[in-house]
């Protein structure tokens, strides 16, 4: 478990039920927590020392209540946890004056294109993109390059996300796209076969240490196209250790275009032809019980423990963070069809399962579940281990089996 430290006070942007066990491992650590949350029932608040409210994707919303706070209570430190907000991190610490990423560097990582541009400007291995100002733009793109990833330049959490195949439609996808993007801007790029690697990284004095490295899972290709819906991830990866090596350099590679001497780095990677491409990074820890769960229970490495210490100055010795363990997790989330709960299991059951680590629902009989256009359309997670990795993918299976959640329309 992570290690107590002296008393600092710590505000965390994003008291949404993902960033629970992050906040939950912060207080071990001894830190007096400032919790910022649109939210007045923010899950997180629950485990927070202060409060403040105020939606974390806004900066004119945010940091003048956490000016006032400040003002009251001085804050030695500011960090992000399952939301994707780096840019508005940056500024407040600016603000502050505590430690942060360079303001531009935590830009570049919400902004796709130029993200990719930077990239390419240092060598850094991308597939190839573009940005498209109508559908008929798309369509030639898919055209040439046969299936085509078509996105929003500055959206999250793979809204708006959708895959135009050759002969599609542009124009639905065009308009999908678009009306998720704040700015207004669509781009696409090229979908490169191979299997795709989650990668999660602390930077110490520009060396990347990079812990972990999941295989995510998109086994409903099918079921949801066009949508690319992901619906978990399994550690450690099956890459070959060339590839993880390839990897973890262009991760190094990939921070040092940024400028990031100190941070952390979210990687999305596609192996194509034994080659790693970055899809694309973020300067923040990751959502999806990634950070919080899958790596601790894998590795015994606490990366939400060293972006804190980062965010108030601390030196880090690159040792912590190398991989102690090399356990089977499966991490997945229970995206059933669309309509009303109808009924649902017992949780502690499922907890008491052999193999289960962690199990989470946020829905109650009678809500109403989407359409899935993206994992936001899960409705419970769990995470499991084993001996081997189809033992623990087995045990992750059976738990949302026994679980037995039923919609109906």
């Amino acid at each position: 478990m992570v290690e107590c430290i002296l008393t600092k006070r710590l505000l965390v942007l994003g008291g949404g039920r993902q960033a629970v066990r992050g906040l939950e491992q912060l207080k071990s650590m001894g830190l007096e927590l400032v919790v910022c949350d649109m939210d007045p029932s923010a899950p997180g608040f629950s485990v927070a020392d202060h409060r403040i409210q105020a939606s974390v994707y806004h900066l004119d919303d945010c940091l003048p209540a956490v000016k006032r706070f400040h003002a009251k209570l001085p804050l030695d430190g500011v960090m992000c946890l399952a939301c994707d907000v780096p840019h508005i991190v940056a500024r407040i610490a600016e603000v502050l004056g505590t430690p942060h990423i360079p303001v531009s560097a935590a830009d570049l990582t919400v902004d796709k294109l130029a993200m990719k541009a930077r990239f390419e400007e240092y060598g850094v291995k991308v597939p190839p993109y573009a940005r498209v100002a109508n559908p008929e733009a798309l369509e030639n793109l898919a055209e040439e390059w046969g299936h085509v990833v078509v996105k929003p330049v500055d959206s999250r959490g793979s809204k708006g996300v959708s895959l135009l195949e050759r002969g599609g439609d542009g124009v639905w996808a065009f308009e999908h796209a678009l009306s998720a993007s704040p700015s207004g801007r669509v781009m696409a790029e090229k979908f490169l076969e191979g299997p795709q690697v989650s990668s999660e990284s602390v930077i110490i004095a520009g060396q990347a240490i990079t812990p972990a490295l999941s295989d995510r899972n998109y086994e409903f290709l099918e079921k949801y196209a066009p949508f690319l819906v992901e619906n978990g991830g399994d550690m450690p990866s099956k890459a070959k250790q060339g590839e993880k090596d390839a990897i973890w350099t262009l991760i190094g590679d990939a921070a040092r275009s940024l400028g990031i001497e100190n941070g952390v780095l979210k990687g999305d990677i596609v192996l194509h032809g034994g080659e790693p491409y970055i899809i694309e990074v973020a300067a923040r820890l990751s959502g999806g019980y990634f950070c919080t769960h899958q790596i601790p229970f894998s590795t015994d490495v606490y990366l939400v423990e060293a972006c804190a210490r980062l965010a108030l100055g601390m030196q880090l010795d690159p040792a912590d963070y190398q991989a102690k363990a090399d356990r089977h997790v499966c991490s997945r989330w229970l995206i059933p069809g669309a309509g009303q709960v109808v009924s649902l299991g017992s949780r502690d059951k499922i907890l008491s399962l052999e193999g289960v680590l962690a199990f989470e629902c946020w829905v109650e009989q009678g809500d109403m579940v989407a359409e899935a256009e993206n994992a936001a359309a899960s409705v419970a997670m769990v995470q499991a281990t084993g001996v081997s990795r189809e033992e623990a993918i087995s045990c992750a299976n059976q738990a949302f089996t026994v679980f037995g959640l039923v919609t109906k329309r």
